[in-house]
């Protein structure tokens, strides 16, 4: 194993067993997401300077949608990252990804607009999917207002956010809404189906466990809405004439799978996609830049897909 993300699983274990905090997936939502947004914390430090980070809403289907806002150096108009963070569709938060997307803004050259939908079990499925697509479409359709060109966006997501990008692609491509020239895919949650390999080989002791995604899904699903169906199943879907991909996954995490067979599937359909595979590195590694080399080789490669998709 990396030496460095061995380390780090072990200080993680350490402090476990020095608090004695029990599982998230034995907590409620609510616990869990409080607590998720101060450990979190720890993904956020140290944050790079020479961005400008502002929070506004926008116009969502049940209310206004809160957004947080990365503007970088420069006078633009920039291009644009509509971004979805992940948290399992329960936890998490722009603030929570606030690093990452700073490294983003910073290092595409990019405006960042962070999108704080709403999370089960308060809001199960399609609420979150339902305020994505609503945000993509408004923040694209007035992008001047952030001092963007909305003729040159991308859309990504990390984990649940993952899910949610490809998913927002299919929805925006069969209502003739706004085209992507890149969906960028960080550890997604492509498929409901818990049996693969990468799950019985990664789900304990490797940041993201097997009984944390149970619980998340069980969150997620519990409106009652079919688990194969494309919203909530992206792989699942009509896969034909989606935006350009670029998928990064490490080996050690429980949704490797997921992201090789998105891409196969995407290739398969004529999309181009590019999967990029990081040895030995687990869930949330990008956001664990601080701490991780390879985070910060992953960060930099989301920065020149980036860059080249929105040039």
């Amino acid at each position: 194993m990396d030496a460095q993300v061995e380390a780090l699983l072990q200080m993680m274990k350490a402090q476990a067993e020095a608090t004695g905090a029990p599982p998230m997936w034995t907590l409620p939502a609510a616990v869990a997401r409080a607590g998720a947004e101060q450990s979190f914390g720890a993904f956020n430090q140290p944050m790079p300077e020479g961005v400008a980070i502002v929070d506004r809403t926008v116009p969502g289907p049940a209310g206004e949608i809160p957004v947080k806002v990365f503007t970088p150096r420069g006078s633009g108009p920039f291009p644009l990252l509509v971004f979805i963070h992940g948290g399992g569709w329960v936890i998490g938060s722009p603030a929570t990804h606030q690093k990452l997307c700073a490294e983003l803004s910073l290092g595409a050259g990019v405006v960042v607009v962070s999108v704080d939908y709403r999370l089960a079990p308060e809001h199960p499925a399609p609420a979150a999917l339902d305020d994505c697509v609503a945000a993509i479409t408004w923040v694209v359709g007035n992008a001047f207002q952030f001092n963007a060109d909305g003729s040159r966006f991308a859309i990504g997501g990390d984990s649940a956010g993952g899910n949610l990008t490809a998913a927002a692609c299919q929805r925006l491509r069969d209502a003739g809404g706004p085209q992507a020239k890149l969906q960028l895919l960080l550890y997604g949650a492509f498929d409901t189906d818990l049996t693969r390999p990468s799950y019985v080989r990664n789900g304990e002791g490797k940041i993201l466990e097997m009984d944390a995604m149970k619980w998340f899904w069980g969150h997620y699903l519990s409106g009652g809405v079919d688990p194969k169906a494309a919203g909530v199943s992206p792989a699942r879907g009509n896969l034909a004439g989606l935006p350009p991909a670029h998928l990064i996954v490490g080996t050690l995490d429980p949704l490797h799978d997921d992201s090789v067979d998105y891409a196969a599937k995407l290739k398969a359909a004529g999309v181009p996609a590019t999967l990029s595979v990081y040895e030995d590195m687990p869930h949330v590694f990008l956001q664990l830049s601080a701490m991780l080399d390879a985070g910060k080789r992953g960060v930099a490669e989301c920065c020149t897909a980036l860059k080249q998709a929105l040039a």
